[in-house]
């Protein structure tokens, strides 16, 4: 007759780090623990994310990523590169990155990705500092809902990736809820466009605002006006930021533009367009009204019909630029632009 202990469920178990509990327990977040528990029962085994997803559940969109960078951070998981690349398993030290994945060089932190944090952290800043707690509560009065751990990640990296803060990163996502581009990636190249240009103030960030919504409502009313349902192509976006902001040429000017150019070559041409505001730009007309009296001023000083016509190639440099007489003709500035164009000059 032979002995053994019925043990029931602990005939089967396995061992989890002291440190997961005595430093950890109140800051990993639940997603967090469950990937730590399986890895922990699966000692020594790897598995790729989608194995890990399918096997714990992860369904959201970063929940296997937020949890992972938890651990990976302290040590207590690393990825295992091989033929198998990127699969996770449980550390019997601190990791090592490989020499592949060494961050390159950058010359300002906001070039660098942002770090995922997990919900116990930011939970724990929420209670120890109100302006970061009414930061997450305004976010969510935004947002109109509870917050997801993507969402989370993204609020919190305004403040401590960018710098920015709590209430310039609430204007910021203000501003991009309501304009109805609230995706990640927008949210993140707005507030790197911010911190690299010192935006950190509720007069700059003001200030900044007011141009976006004018270049939004330019690109609107070029997009109406082009029939288009799409956004309009990037290439015309960056003139537009060109147009407005480099040039200075306000809303009404660009689209005296558009209409110039439809009615001299039949379509809408971005190079085309380009070289008109560049004409204007050149000669200090800033105003539909400049434009057009600087045009009839020429008109009127012109000789008697009969006299020689001048050529519409002439260099742009032998236009007259003299407010005081005839600045030029606005029509022969068109034909010049519309036969380079034609060029291909």
């Amino acid at each position: 007759m032979n002995y053994t202990l019925n043990a029931g469920a602990w005939n089967s178990v396995f061992a989890v780090p002291s440190s997961v509990v005595d430093e950890y327990i109140k800051l990993a977040g639940g997603n967090a623990l469950k990937l730590l528990l399986f890895l922990l029962r699966h000692g020594g085994e790897s598995f790729s994310e989608n194995e890990l997803r399918e096997k714990i559940g992860f369904s959201e969109a970063g929940e296997l990523e937020d949890a992972a960078v938890f651990w990976e951070q302290r040590g207590i998981i690393r990825r295992v590169y091989g033929d198998d690349s990127g699969a996770l398993c449980a550390a019997r030290e601190k990791a090592i990155v490989p020499v592949t994945e060494v961050q390159k060089p950058v010359s300002k932190v906001s070039d660098l990705k942002p770090v995922a944090v997990s919900s116990g952290e930011i939970a724990e800043r929420i209670k120890s500092d109100r302006e970061i707690a009414r930061l997450f509560s305004e976010a969510e009065n935004l947002y109109g809902r509870q917050l997801y751990q993507r969402e989370l990640n993204l609020v919190i990296s305004l403040v401590d990736h960018y710098g920015l803060n709590a209430g310039v990163s609430l204007m910021l996502l203000d501003y991009c809820i309501k304009a109805e581009k609230n995706t990640p990636n927008y949210i993140n190249a707005c507030a790197k466009d911010w911190a690299d240009n010192g935006i950190n103030s509720i007069e700059l960030a003001n200030a900044r605002i007011l141009k976006l919504e004018q270049r939004d409502s330019l690109n609107e009313r070029l997009k109406t006006a082009m029939g288009l349902k799409t956004k309009l192509p990037k290439k015309v976006t960056d003139l537009v930021e060109v147009w407005s902001e480099q040039w200075g040429f306000s809303e009404e000017m660009i689209m005296h533009a558009y209409d110039e150019t439809v009615y001299n070559i039949g379509s809408f041409q971005p190079s085309y367009m380009n070289s008109i505001l560049e004409n204007w730009k050149t000669n200090g007309i800033f105003t539909v009204e400049a434009a057009d009296k600087a045009s009839n001023d020429y008109k009127t000083a012109q000789k008697p019909s009969g006299s020689a016509v001048k050529s519409k190639t002439k260099p742009k440099t032998a236009v007259k630029t003299n407010p005081s007489k005839s600045s030029f003709d606005m029509d022969d500035i068109m034909a010049q632009i519309q036969d380079s164009y034609n060029n291909g000059s």
